[in-house]
């Protein structure tokens, strides 16, 4: 399977990439994202729920981010697998400026195995593409959100910092070993999370803009189903 596309950001190429980098944005951005677990130097582990039909499911997957060019373009290997069936993939994606806007281009190629492999090449690929689609269209709104944080009303007192000298270490001591790099686990509250009621929220409203006329149509067979009932 192969995917392509891209996405119009009303906003600098700097604050995209920040948030294309920031785990705690990615987690809200994944469609289905419960947990995201940083496990190494730019690579992360995550659990997902997918409610959408054509890719129903609970999926473990893993995620690995290469080739950085900052603030232009990565590489990224992607590895997932659930109760459906595995998917395996890599994709790159790029941002070029335009004007006053940032376009992020898209494009990968995965293999597909399992039961959902069964489900037609046509609707795996129209589930990927609006999966991907509300992906962006939520990482657009985080961005907004970071230009304008949540302000609490009392934030706590920190803890005072207690310093003191490090003792000296003598001549035959070893020394000290070298500090482990902390890495997060990434909850992600219920509320707060990209789900299926947000996807198929944001698809109804791509189609409204897309095709307006729609609604037209709506009311025109809902006025018919009504008159037709009359009679």
């Amino acid at each position: 399977m192969r995917i392509a596309g891209n996405y119009t950001f009303e906003a600098t190429r700097e604050e995209v990439w920040s948030a294309l980098n920031d785990p705690e944005v990615l987690a809200r951005t994944i469609p289905g994202c419960q947990r995201l677990d940083e496990v190494g130097e730019n690579e992360y582990e995550t659990t997902l729920k997918i409610g959408l039909q054509a890719v129903r499911g609970v999926y473990s997957g893993h995620v690995k981010i290469d080739n950085i060019v900052v603030p232009e373009s990565y590489e990224l290997h992607v590895a997932g697998k659930g109760s459906n069936g595995f998917l395996k993939g890599s994709g790159a994606i790029k941002l070029r400026i335009e004007g006053e806007t940032t376009i992020l281009d898209y494009g990968g190629e995965a293999q597909i195995g399992g039961t959902i492999a069964s489900v037609g090449q046509r609707l795996i690929d129209g589930a990927a593409k609006t999966l991907i689609n509300q992906s962006l269209k939520a990482l657009a709104t985080q961005i907004v959100d970071r230009r304008h944080p949540h302000l609490h009303a009392s934030e706590p007192e920190p803890p005072p910092v207690v310093t003191a000298e490090p003792p000296i270490p003598s001549a035959n001591e070893a020394p000290p070993p070298a500090p482990t790099i902390e890495r997060r686990t990434i909850v992600v509250p219920a509320d707060e999370q990209l789900s299926e009621a947000d996807v198929a929220r944001g698809m109804i409203e791509d189609l409204l803009h897309e095709q307006p006329w729609v609604p037209w149509v709506i009311i025109a067979f809902l006025l018919g189903f009504l008159l037709g009932r009359r009679r």
